[in-house]
């Protein structure tokens, strides 16, 4: 925790926050992280993994228990976990139950007590999905986030584990953030846990113009004129400065596909820890769906069309009015459909057909990845 403590602290670094959305993508960070002794935090949504009693996460249908466990079987002494977006109506789980309000948070506590007894290092509170389709008020949004941020740190201090916690309420809308907002939210969570004897949130999750659809970033920092870009920065340095004088780092998701230009900006205007997901995702998707139309089956390469369009779970990532290509569609969402029998098949079928050309079809795709990943690394200050 040190490690991961002293590489937030030094002004010079801001941490980067790799989604484990594939075993590929996992291994890359485990080997930057190695190989530059650099801390890197796998930071995991519900669906993602989850634990077991609760259905388990999309990815491998690993549960929390076993991302822990394979990571920490290869020995990674620098990469750290984090449970993103933890909190209510979160996980598919619930969704299905169609959980009530007491019922959803039972289940979202339960949850973050088995990531604690896992050995994540960090916890985002984040009660901001609106349960059974209530209408949701800030007043509600705090008391929620206050419940459950209790539980939490009461939880961690009774299992004599060292828990950071970020808070932030709100999806990234690719534009500012509200000072006064965000003044008052966090003066709101400073009285909480003063209040209660409590340790402050290590982050808070805030607007950097920064919003991710389809392989692109349209935020303004990288898609607003130098005039907007200026003024944006001096919104996060705003930001931090306040967020600093409380004694809270702040942080930002959506990083994805963002300029090597303006990455290596995130040290410099305060940035202290930055999301990255769905780019390692579509870069490796992408390479397999190259390797697949080269060495696969037509067969199995429209199944693999047919079972990832089918998801639909590529409608969040593309614009209402948007003429994507079927396959490009295909492509931002085939890594959720990976555990699917069918994708599986599809895989051993051609990885059994690379190895007779003495091809490694998980190495050529994590080389996929590797590249993006040292960008990233490189533009925070990682790179040793």
């Amino acid at each position: 925790m040190q490690n991961l403590l002293n590489a937030i602290h030094n002004q010079n670094h801001t941490l980067l926050c790799v989604g484990p959305l594939s075993t590929n993508i996992i291994d890359v960070a485990i080997n930057f992280s190695n190989t530059h002794k650099s801390p890197i935090v796998l930071v995991a949504s519900r669906r993602q993994i989850e634990a077991k009693e609760f259905g388990s996460g999309y990815v491998n249908n690993w549960s929390t228990e076993e991302l822990v466990e394979y990571v920490k079987a290869k020995d990674a002494q620098h990469i750290f976990f984090e449970r993103d977006h933890g909190g209510p109506w979160q996980s598919n789980y619930e969704i299905k139950k169609n959980s009530n309000v007491q019922e959803s948070m039972a289940i979202a506590k339960r949850s973050y007590e088995v990531d604690i007894d896992a050995g994540m290092d960090i916890i985002h509170i984040d009660p901001t999905i609106p349960v059974a389709g209530e209408q949701l008020t800030y007043e509600v949004v705090l008391s929620r986030l206050f419940e459950l941020y209790g539980h939490v740190a009461e939880y961690a201090k009774a299992k004599g584990k060292e828990i950071l916690i970020e808070v932030g309420t709100e999806e990234q809308s690719g534009s500012y953030t509200d000072l006064k907002q965000m003044e008052d939210f966090i003066e709101s969570i400073s009285a909480f846990t003063q209040k209660n004897s409590f340790a402050k949130p290590l982050f808070i999750v805030i607007q950097t113009g920064a919003k991710v659809i389809e392989s692109r970033n349209i935020g303004m920092f990288e898609r607003g004129t130098n005039h907007d870009k200026m003024h944006l920065i001096k919104n996060i340095m705003d930001s931090s400065a306040l967020a600093k004088k409380h004694g809270i780092y702040i942080k930002e998701h959506n990083a994805d596909y963002l300029s090597f230009e303006n990455l290596a900006l995130r040290p410099v205007i305060g940035i202290k820890a930055s999301n990255v997901a769905p780019e390692f995702g579509y870069l490796e998707s992408k390479a397999l769906f190259s390797l697949l139309n080269m060495y696969g089956t037509r067969y199995d390469v429209d199944k693999f069309v047919d079972v990832v369009h089918s998801s639909k779970k590529w409608e969040k990532w593309v614009m209402p009015e948007s003429n994507l290509k079927k396959t490009e569609k295909v492509l931002l969402a085939a890594h959720y459909c990976y555990s699917d029998p069918e994708i599986i098949k599809i895989k051993e079928n051609l990885e059994y057909k690379l190895r007779s050309k003495n091809v490694d079809m998980n190495e050529y795709l994590k080389k996929s990845i590797t590249a993006s990943l040292y960008k990233y690394g490189s533009a925070f200050g990682l790179v040793k």
